[in-house]
């Protein structure tokens, strides 16, 4: 056997060592920036997903305007298993300096072309949006390799922090910018271009020995992702058909290849499938959430998406207040019980906002979903940390590529699953709370039924917990 097919990936040193203390000050030096370019890509997603329709009609495109969203979120899919993936195997710094020159760009042309053609915007989404995505992907590498096993929740923490405070600043920044230029949303990221020198001097620059990139296999993984995301973005059969086959190559791809960049032995590991397990059915509701109480909202109590975002954003802000505190709180009850809490408030937390629909908006769109972004918050670090542990060092950002594709397609799926459901009025005829038949009713039992299904999700990692935990990875610690 070759050099090559020995190499599992970049080797980690082990905690303790000189070696490690090397990396780990250097990784602790580039999270801030890495963070800060992360928290510009959220921003700009999050922000032109607010004002993408009133973008199309600027523009005289109000038919190509939804593409400004959903071309980018597929190109986000395929880089997000890509990405991980190759932070096994390349230099992380090399990989994020080309993100940056990739997001900066982007800003660029839609700053300078944006004003002039919807397409122009299109193309600098997609730009920013596969060049942001590496800020994600590699601090999640860092803190996976070189962050010692016991500070890792709370880095985990902080990036669900950032991520969330981005996401509640583009909602809030969309639109006071719509009322003086939209193009100047692009021009914030630009000043990631300063960031490039710390960076360079400060980020891990090894890559594995006598590895070849494996591009077939990252092709067919990408394939079938956006394969996957334009099934659930249209529902067109031919992507349906698309993604079988893509899954089936990609399958028989694995088996076959002399080299592929994961082997069929990483999806016989019952510790890793049982949490991807879990992971899917948690996330299963989470891109459901603001599009049904938007719709709750607008189709019950009568007000508008501004109104609803204004009540919204509290519980967004919540999540990320307690983003920074629970790498602590995990630390101290551990990563079991973190994950049973979270999912059961997250469950809880919709079955209150279908219990909440008949005491007024304040009850059912700003308090309710409190219960459940609380749960979120406590959810993410110690399930990606568990992931993580269930294969070698060397093989994490795998782990953690796979996890932010199985986020992005969960739900997906379940958007299109639920949203369907509340579009056509199902389950219409009444309720086992008091509301009356119609629309109240049908939207009170989706968030019943996705309320279970979140539940399951726990009922699953207990079920599954000795399993998941009896082959986790573990480490010494100082």
């Amino acid at each position: 056997m070759s050099k090559s097919q020995t190499v599992a990936g970049i080797p980690v040193p082990k905690a303790g060592t000189p070696e490690f203390e090397k990396m780990n000050n250097m990784a602790k030096k580039s999270i801030p920036l890495v963070l800060l370019i992360f928290t510009f890509s959220i921003l700009e997603q999050q922000a032109f997903g607010m004002i993408f329709v009133n973008i199309g009609q600027q523009l005289s495109a109000p038919g190509r305007a939804a593409l400004i969203t959903s071309i980018p979120g597929i190109v986000l899919g395929i880089v997000c298993v890509i990405y991980g993936s190759l932070g096994d195997f390349v230099s992380l710094k090399k990989m994020t300096l080309l993100g940056v020159i990739g997001f900066v760009i982007g800003s660029v042309i839609g700053f300078v072309l944006g004003p002039k053609s919807i397409w122009a915007v299109i193309i600098a989404r997609v730009l920013q949006s596969a060049g942001g995505q590496v800020s994600g992907s590699v601090f999640l590498v860092l803190v996976s390799k070189y962050i010692t096993q016991k500070e890792r929740v709370v880095y985990y923490g902080i990036f669900v922090a950032v991520f969330r405070f981005s996401a509640a600043l583009g909602v809030v920044l969309a639109g006071y910018v719509t009322r003086i230029d939209w193009k100047w949303l692009f021009a914030a990221p630009i000043l990631s271009v300063l960031c490039i020198p710390s960076l360079a001097g400060n980020l891990p620059d090894d890559h594995a020995e006598g590895v070849n990139i494996d591009w077939a296999g990252f092709a067919l993984i990408g394939a079938f992702a956006g394969a996957v995301t334009m099934y659930f973005t249209d529902m067109n059969m031919f992507w349906a058909i698309a993604s079988i086959v893509t899954l089936i190559a990609f399958i028989l791809y694995v088996n076959k290849a002399e080299n592929p960049f994961i082997t069929p032995e990483f999806f016989k590991n019952p510790a890793f499938i049982a949490t991807m397990v879990v992971i899917f059915v948690g996330y299963f509701f989470s891109y459901t959430i603001n599009a049904g109480i938007n719709a709750i909202g607008i189709n019950i109590y009568g007000i508008d998406s501004a109104e609803v975002s204004s009540l919204l954003v509290w519980s967004i802000l919540l999540a990320a207040v307690l983003g920074f505190v629970c790498g602590p709180v995990v630390k101290k009850i551990g990563r079991s019980a973190s994950i049973i809490m979270a999912l059961a408030f997250m469950g809880l937390g919709l079955v209150a906002i279908a219990f909440a629909i008949p005491y007024g908006k304040v009850a059912a769109l700003a308090v309710a979903p409190c219960i459940y972004y609380f749960g979120t918050s406590f959810f993410y670090s110690p399930i990606v940390d568990t992931a993580t542990l269930t294969v070698s060092a060397e093989e994490s950002g795998r782990v953690l590529g796979f996890n932010d594709l199985l986020q992005a397609i969960t739900g997906s799926v379940g958007v299109a699953l639920f949203g369907g459901l509340m579009s056509a009025g199902a389950m219409s005829g009444g309720s086992i709370v008091n509301v009356a038949s119609g629309k109240a009713s049908t939207y009170v039992n989706v968030f019943l039924v996705g309320g279970i299904v979140v539940l399951s999700a726990m009922v699953i990692f207990i079920a599954c917990r000795k399993v998941i935990y009896s082959r986790a990875r573990t480490e010494e610690e100082d």
